[in-house]
């Protein structure tokens, strides 16, 4: 259809695609890795993300789009052709997200049933730059190899959709399923690390947080249903991790991950000019 249409407006002698005044247009937004600059075009080919824009929304040509590249630059657009398999987009504006708060990780136990989806859609939004999904101690949920391959691809694919739902031009970076001493290792020589525990001499988050204002990243372990062993919080201190407390009642683990980066997302935004 969108072959025909354009065949159609080249013999009829259309005129080029007009430029589009973005901020009056509620534009759909596409990924694509492609780098991005005024005045290029792109090709649309994943399938999925051609699927959608043909498909499901219907788009024709001319019609407004945004795309985003995944690592903070986004584009606005209009299509300039639909073909069987592929969209081109015609770039008219470009412009780059500037992240100034340090740089936020989050390290969940994966929780029963499909919660970890949850969080990372949940947490996308919130401004997270980093999940990986550990494997405690006390994790009841263990995966195959094949079962954290295909597991991998899903959480890539629901952080994905959430960056675009939310209109944000960052993908956050999932890991693969992570050991909890594996972890340990990720806090950089001058990263804040902090471990919500039910146990032992704890600091309250927020003051945790607002001493830390400075601090080039930020890693959050987030422990089972049951919490974190003692061992792992010897563990965890001894490789820099400080204990903290997120109140007086038990969070579930969903909750819990859900809280400590709305708490981060709220103490740095007040930080940031």
């Amino acid at each position: 259809m969108g072959e025909r249409l354009l065949r159609k407006q080249k013999a009829g002698g259309s005129t080029p695609p007009r430029s589009i005044n973005f901020k009056f247009h509620p534009v759909h937004r596409f990924y694509s890795p492609s780098i991005l600059s005024v005045g290029t075009t792109i090709e649309i080919l994943d399938p999925a993300e051609f699927h959608h824009l043909k498909n499901v929304l219907r788009l024709k040509l001319h019609a407004p789009v945004t795309i985003f590249d995944g690592k903070g630059q986004e584009a606005f657009g209009i299509i300039a052709a639909i073909k069987k398999s592929s969209a081109t987009v015609q770039l008219q504006k470009v412009k780059k997200s500037e992240e100034t708060k340090p740089r936020l990780i989050l390290a969940c136990a994966i929780p029963k049933n499909a919660k970890f989806e949850f969080i990372i859609e949940k947490c996308t939004e919130l401004g997270i730059d980093e999940l990986i999904p550990m494997q405690t101690s006390r994790t009841i949920v263990r995966f195959s190899t094949q079962q954290k391959e295909k597991k991998f691809l899903r959480y890539q694919t629901v952080a994905l959709n959430a960056a675009k739902q939310c209109v944000r031009s960052m993908i956050p970076r999932i890991h693969p399923v992570t050991s909890f001493t594996q972890v340990l290792r990720q806090r950089s020589p001058n990263g804040l690390g902090l471990i919500p525990i039910l146990f032992g001499n704890r600091q309250l988050l927020l003051p945790a947080l607002q001493q830390a204002i400075s601090a080039p990243q930020i890693i959050f372990l987030i422990g089972p249903e049951g919490d974190f062993t003692k061992e792992e919080g010897a563990a965890a201190g001894a490789a820099g991790f400080s204990p903290v407390s997120l109140g007086p009642t038990t969070l579930k683990v969903d909750t819990a991950a859900i809280s400590v980066v709305a708490a981060a997302h709220f103490v740095f935004d007040a930080h940031s000019p």
